[in-house]
């Protein structure tokens, strides 16, 4: 039997009619003038190190507008924890650096290690499969 509140509990989400009656309007469904796709190349292993990428191949690919690597942001910081969490005495965690694209190395399956800009996904797609690591 569901319950009514609390953890477990189903939640209603105001969204969820237009989406399941087929009126929703996902990102897929968007297609402005001179828009760009963007594709991730990911890690294919758990933990590892970065010895070499090597883009070029990629970022001569028909339709490729830009190349990035953890390189492009190395000075832009990483991605924040979701909340910060605090110990028993109230200090707040350390939170372990988490880089936009891999930088170094890689800590899971599926951490990005780059990202394609291309004019279509299918070229960025393609593009992306170009990409020595």
């Amino acid at each position: 039997m569901p319950k009514d509140f609390g953890i477990g509990a189903a939640s209603k989400r105001r969204e969820d009619v237009r989406f399941l009656t087929g009126n929703g309007k996902y990102v897929d469904d968007i297609n402005l003038p001179r828009q760009a796709y963007v594709h991730f190349l990911r890690s294919p292993v758990a933990h590892g190190r970065i010895r070499s990428i090597d883009v070029s191949a990629a970022a001569a690919a028909p339709g490729v507008l830009r190349v990035f690597t953890g390189e492009d942001f190395k000075d832009v910081g990483g991605l924040p924890c979701g909340w910060q969490v605090t110990d028993k005495h109230g200090q707040p965690m350390k939170e372990p650096p988490h880089p936009v694209l891999a930088q170094g190395k890689v800590r899971h399956v599926g951490d990005p290690v780059a990202a394609v800009v291309a004019e279509t996904r299918a070229q960025a797609r393609a593009a992306a499969e170009l990409i020595a690591l």
